[in-house]
C-alpha cells in the first residue's frame, strides 16, 4: 500500500468514526429513554445503561451501510477542502487509481465487519439479553459461570449454557464411587431434551476408569437419562437478531434436524452475510458523489451530504421492501439478501462510467 493509499484510507477511517460516533450517540440516547420505561426494583437504571452499552455494537451493525455512506462523503469533503483531490487529478491520478485507493479500505472494512459480527456485536448482544432477562426475573446469578446442576446419589449433571435460549450446550456428567473416586466422565457438545426426561447427547467424549486404567471413547450420540424434561428447563427467550453467523448457521441446522420452521433464521443468516458487502459497496457508491464535483464549497458539501442521506433512506426502504416481498414471491433467501448489494454496485458502476 502506497503513501497515497494510506493517506486516503486515513481520511476514510476518520470519516467513518465521526459519523459512527454521532449516529451511535443519537440512537443510543433514544434507546436508553425507551429502556427507562422498563426499569423496576430489580432492573435498575444502571442495568439499563449497561444493556445500552452492550448492545451498541449490534445497533451500529444495523446502521453500518448508512454510516459508511455518510462517512465516506465526509472524508472526501475533507480531501476536497483544500482542493487535494483536484491536485491529485492534476498530477495524473486517474479515476480508476482513486477507485483503487478507496477499494482497499473498503475490503478491509468488510473483513472487519465480519469479525465484529462474530466476535464482538453478537456475543455482547446475547450477553446483554440474557443478563437483562435474568435480572428482571430475579435470577441474575443463574448463569454466572456455574450453569444448571443436578445431583442424584453419586451422579452430578451440569449444563453450562443454554444456546439460543433453550438448547443445552457444554454438558458434563460425573459419576463417583462411594469412596469419592471418579468412575465415569461424560462431556457432550449439545443435547436434544425429550419430554420423557431422556436426552440425546451429541458429540460425546466418554471417559471411564476401570481397574486403574483410564479409557476414552468418542461417540456421535448417546441416549441417557433421566435428566430435566424440555418443559423444565429455564428457557430464556433470546432474539435471533443478536446471533453470530456461525450461531445462526448451527441453529438453522438444528431447526432443520428437528423439523421446525427455519425460514426466518435462514433469511436472517443471509442478510447478515450480505450486510458487510453492502457496506463495502456503499464506499464505492459514495466516491463518485463526493469526489467528482471539484472544489468542495459549503453549499456543494451540503448538497452531497443531503444526497447521501437521501440515498441512505431510499436504501433502507428498498431493503425492507425486498426482504419482505422476496420470500412472498418465492425468491430464495440468498438471492433476496444479495439484491441490495447488486443494486448498490450497479449504481456505483453507472456513476463511475459517467465520470470517465
Amino acid at each position: 500500500m502506497s503513501r497515497l493509499d494510506r493517506y486516503i484510507g486515513g481520511y476514510l477511517l476518520s470519516g467513518w468514526i465521526l459519523v459512527w460516533l454521532i449516529m451511535s450517540a443519537i440512537f443510543s440516547l433514544l434507546t436508553f429513554v425507551d429502556e427507562l420505561e422498563r426499569t423496576s426494583e430489580l432492573y435498575r437504571v444502571s442495568d439499563a445503561a449497561l444493556f445500552i452499552l452492550y448492545t451498541l455494537p449490534q445497533r451500529s451493525m444495523d446502521l453500518v451501510p448508512v454510516i459508511v455512506l455518510l462517512g465516506t462523503l465526509v472524508a472526501l469533503a475533507g480531501l476536497n477542502k483544500n482542493s487535494e483531490i483536484i491536485a491529485m487529478r492534476a498530477a495524473g491520478m486517474s479515476l480508476w487509481r482513486l477507485l483503487r485507493s478507496v477499494a482497499v479500505p473498503a475490503v478491509l472494512l468488510v473483513i472487519g465487519l465480519y469479525a465484529t459480527y462474530e466476535y464482538v456485536a453478537a456475543p455482547l448482544y446475547q450477553q446483554a439479553e440474557t443478563q437483562k432477562t435474568m435480572t428482571r426475573q430475579g435470577k441474575a446469578n443463574l448463569f454466572k459461570g456455574k450453569g444448571l446442576w443436578s445431583a442424584s446419589d453419586y451422579r452430578y449433571f451440569n449444563v453450562r449454557t443454554l444456546q439460543h435460549g433453550s438448547v443445552p450446550t457444554e454438558i458434563y456428567l460425573y459419576q463417583f464411587a462411594p469412596d469419592g473416586r471418579l468412575l465415569d466422565f461424560i462431556a457432550a457438545d449439545t443435547a436434544v431434551p425429550a419430554p420423557d426426561r431422556e436426552w440425546r447427547l451429541i458429540d460425546v467424549q466418554h471417559k471411564t476408569l476401570r481397574n486403574g486404567e483410564l479409557r476414552t471413547e468418542h461417540k456421535e450420540q448417546l441416549d441417557m437419562g433421566p435428566f430435566w424434561s424440555s418443559e423444565e428447563l429455564p428457557i430464556i427467550p433470546l432474539s435471533i437478531t443478536g446471533m453470530t453467523l456461525t450461531g445462526l448457521y448451527s441453529y438453522n441446522k438444528h431447526l432443520q434436524a428437528t423439523n421446525q420452521q427455519m425460514e426466518r433464521v435462514e433469511q436472517l443468516f443471509w442478510q447478515k452475510m450480505a450486510l458487510p458487502l453492502t457496506a463495502g459497496a456503499m464506499v464505492l457508491l459514495a466516491t463518485p458523489i463526493g469526489a467528482g464535483l471539484g472544489t468542495q464549497r459549503s453549499a456543494v458539501f451540503g448538497r452531497n451530504l443531503a444526497r447521501g442521506a437521501g440515498i441512505g433512506i431510499l436504501f433502507y426502504l428498498a431493503t425492507q421492501i425486498i426482504n419482505t416481498g422476496g420470500p412472498m414471491l418465492g425468491i430464495p433467501p440468498p438471492v433476496v439478501a444479495f439484491i441490495p448489494v447488486a443494486l448498490v454496485l450497479a449504481a456505483a458502476s453507472g456513476l463511475f462510467y459517467r465520470m470517465r
